[in-house]
């Protein structure tokens, strides 16, 4: 990380370093409130500022890039070489991704029917996860569990 920063014209810091290295921990879509949390418990002298300052240059020198499913929280992810889609659930707002290796290889014959250049490819799905749907089927129109 610190010769990437480098090379890129940026300094790692000690704050910079532990936000990079929770950012990379945490393995799934962090939002800025999350990741600060997750710094605070071993930095509580770290700011929210600086939390987001960190997101965007991780963003900026191309380790992650941000996730944006309407719903108002802007989210990060790592930037990985394997296609992957994502499965949001409207009710617990939980994010969930899928492998897209099969599906990229049935839009490519599509590219190249209509002389398309591919530069990526977005694949969001929103519905109810099982829990949810579960929860909804044991809660009648009265609002009352049974």
């Amino acid at each position: 990380m610190r010769e990437l920063l480098r090379t890129k014209g940026y300094k790692m810091t000690p704050q910079r370093e532990l936000i990079f290295r929770a950012f990379l921990e945490a393995g799934e879509h962090v939002s800025v409130e999350d990741l600060y949390q997750r710094v605070r418990e071993i930095d509580s002298s770290i700011g929210y500022s600086t939390v987001w300052r960190s997101l965007k240059l991780i963003c900026t020198v191309g380790l992650a890039k941000e996730v944006n499913l309407g719903d108002g929280v802007t989210r990060y992810e790592r930037i990985t070489l394997q296609p992957h889609g994502h499965l949001y659930c409207l009710q617990c707002k939980t994010l969930t991704e899928f492998e897209m290796a099969n599906i990229v290889s049935l839009l490519e014959p599509i590219a190249r029917t209509y002389r398309f250049q591919v530069e990526g490819l977005k694949c969001e799905i929103h519905g109810l996860c099982e829990e949810c749907r579960k929860r909804n089927q044991n809660t009648d129109s009265t609002g009352l569990t049974h």
